[in-house]
């Protein structure tokens, strides 16, 4: 009699509990093999935290080019013979504003610079399809409808460019904070708003601050589709870099001086380093210190090893304008 309803027992375990089990699993969505539901996405304004938990993911969240399948990716040195392209109707007196003295002192051992990014989940083009040598057809890479534009991972976006621009302050003794907070991840049309947000709040917390840089990069793309890999001409594998003004706000010309000054380096240092500073009816932030600046690092054709050196030599050019070295 035992032996029986042990026999039983085993029958509905294997026959009828374990089927009804299997199947319920199915039914809610889930997996036999351990799946595990994603954590909820991180608020912007949780500013390391975030960075840490988004930094897990290594996928694109969007992509900034149409559904057309696929650009070729040309190779073009965008320095120019003069400084600025104006696309204001301002009168611009470039001699004076590099004959100003700086806005403010350097001081050591306090924090100096802030390094901020307004669009932070912006990257650059994998070195698979964006070539250092160009195909047999003169094309240095191809851009298609696979390549991220822009990517959670801070290891691939414009947080790896601010670190390699931070490090080399720091290696030069200024004082340097980098705001890590994706400023675009929640609403990219609200990304200004959010990182206006942060720059007066350490503003607070760390008054001795007076130069921001918010880093970001370009997009560049010829009306024929092709996208543009700006490259200095006689530096290896270096991205070009380009500020960008506003005229918006009283203080815009404090700022454009100091972008003028360290144009002026960049020209003598690194020739062909610096693209024209791009001077526009707009405020993007540069309001809240007399010493901001909007630097684009490269654009979305470029690499993220190009970046990062264009990254490093404006960032050598920087420091030395700001502790007024010759």
């Amino acid at each position: 009699m035992k032996e029986t309803i042990r026999t039983i027992k085993t029958f509905i375990c294997f026959y009828v509990t374990l089927p009804l089990f299997v199947l319920a699993l199915l039914l809610s969505g889930l997996s036999v093999s351990g799946y595990q539901k994603a954590e909820a996405a991180p608020s912007v304004n949780k500013e390391n935290k975030a960075s840490e938990i988004i930094n897990k993911s290594t996928s694109p969240i969007t992509s900034e080019i149409s559904q057309n399948s696929g650009y070729a990716i040309v190779k073009r040195d965008l320095s120019k013979d003069y400084n600025i392209l104006n696309s204001t109707d301002e009168k611009i007196d470039e001699e004076e504003l590099l004959l100003r003295p700086l806005s403010y002192n350097y001081i050591e051992s306090v924090p100096l610079v802030l390094v901020i990014h307004t669009h932070a989940t912006e990257s650059y083009t994998d070195s698979s399809q964006s070539f250092t040598t160009p195909d047999s057809e003169g094309n240095y890479g191809f851009y298609d409808n696979s390549t991220a534009t822009r990517s959670n991972d801070t290891s691939k976006n414009m947080i790896a460019i601010g670190e390699v621009f931070s490090e080399v302050l720091s290696e030069k003794g200024i004082g340097v904070i980098q705001c890590r907070t994706l400023n675009d991840f929640d609403d990219y049309n609200n990304a200004y708003s959010n990182s206006r947000k942060m720059i007066e709040d350490y503003l607070k917390k760390f008054p001795t601050i007076k130069y921001i840089v918010d880093i970001h990069r370009d997009s560049l793309q010829s009306e024929s589709g092709e996208k543009t890999k700006a490259l200095a001409s006689e530096l290896k594998n270096c991205a070009q870099v380009m500020f960008v003004n506003g005229t918006l706000f009283d203080n815009w010309e404090s700022n454009l001086s100091l972008a003028l000054k360290i144009k002026e380096v960049m020209d003598k240092d690194y020739p062909s380093l610096s693209r024209p500073i791009y001077l526009r009816k707009a405020k993007y932030n540069l309001d809240l210190t007399k010493a901001s600046l909007l630097l684009e690092v490269g654009t979305c054709a470029n690499t993220l090893e190009e970046a990062k050196k264009g990254a490093k030599l404006s960032a050598e050019c920087f420091a030395k304008v700001i502790k007024q070295e010759s």
